[in-house]
């Protein structure tokens, strides 16, 4: 018999949407993230700290220093150093110049030549001593050449060599030839400028540690070769440009180089003054030596 009492039943459960924590999710990112740099910066200190105990120290030690001292008078090796006269109360007979100036305007000329042929040309500044110009001859220089005019009483080029260096020697030889050839006077030829205690000693040739010579380029006190100088001054410049060239190409092939001979030096040098030769081929003149004084 069906119970009179009326039956109870519980209501149905309400499925509602459940509502989404995003700070919580937004709490969980930001702590992974931290962990995540903290284990790089942990990761990137170890390996620093690996790196400097394989490495060791770099110290400065004779050793380390002596291949960099070499280097730099290695590279000296192909560098020519010019050194006109300084002398500004040197002045010229006519012109209202001065030895200083004629002969740093020369020496522009013989670097311009010999830069073209692949050297390293240095010119010596207009105020530096005689102590300081000196001084560049340690560096091992291909070649060391003062270039002059004279004064006195005399004509003519000459060319000071230290007579204790075949090097130097060869390399007055050298400049002298083709000055020597072009000047319209007499010449006086090699003078050995490292006798201590003469007259002909020249500080630059005597206490110089690189093949050096000393060229007088004429005397600048004459009215007639004064004039001369100055109307010459590009193939003077010619003439001692080819002069070292030769010496040069010379040393180079003594040494097992290569050299281009005689005939591409002297083109090299008329092609860097417009083409004008100035002088005949070059010729080996074997000349007594002079005893003139020295316009330094």
């Amino acid at each position: 018999m069906p119970s009179t009492q009326p039956s109870r039943q519980q209501p149905p459960k309400k499925h509602g949407n459940r509502r989404v924590r995003y700070d919580r999710i937004l709490a969980v990112l930001l702590i992974f993230i931290v962990l995540i740099v903290i284990l790089t910066k942990c990761c990137t200190s170890c390996s620093k700290k690996k790196n400097n105990a394989e490495t060791p120290p770099v110290t400065t030690s004779a050793q380390t220093e002596a291949p960099t001292e070499a280097t730099t008078e290695a590279s000296y090796s192909s560098t020519v150093y010019l050194s006109p006269s300084n002398q500004t109360d040197n002045k010229f007979y006519t012109g209202d110049t001065t030895e200083a100036a004629v002969c740093r305007i020369v020496a522009e000329k013989v670097k311009t030549i010999l830069e073209q042929s692949g050297y390293t040309v240095l010119i010596a500044g207009e105020n530096d001593t005689l102590e300081t110009k000196t001084a560049m001859g340690a560096n091992n220089l291909a070649a060391y050449v003062a270039i002059h005019t004279n004064a006195g009483d005399g004509v003519g080029t000459d060319c000071y060599y230290n007579g204790n260096s075949a090097q130097s020697k060869a390399l007055a030889q050298a400049v002298y030839d083709p000055v020597a050839e072009l000047t319209p006077t007499d010449d006086g030829g090699l003078i050995d400028g490292a006798q201590s205690g003469s007259d002909s000693q020249v500080y630059e040739v005597s206490s110089n540690q690189s093949p050096a010579c000393l060229i007088e380029m004429e005397y600048h006190d004459g009215p007639n070769v004064a004039q001369w100088i100055l109307d010459n001054e590009d193939k003077l410049a010619q003439a001692v440009a080819t002069g070292i060239l030769n010496y040069l190409r010379s040393a180079t092939s003594t040494q097992g180089g290569t050299t281009n001979g005689i005939a591409a030096t002297t083109t090299a040098a008329s092609d860097a003054l417009g083409g004008e030769s100035g002088m005949d081929a070059l010729t080996t003149t074997t000349t007594a030596q002079g005893q003139l004084s020295v316009g330094n």
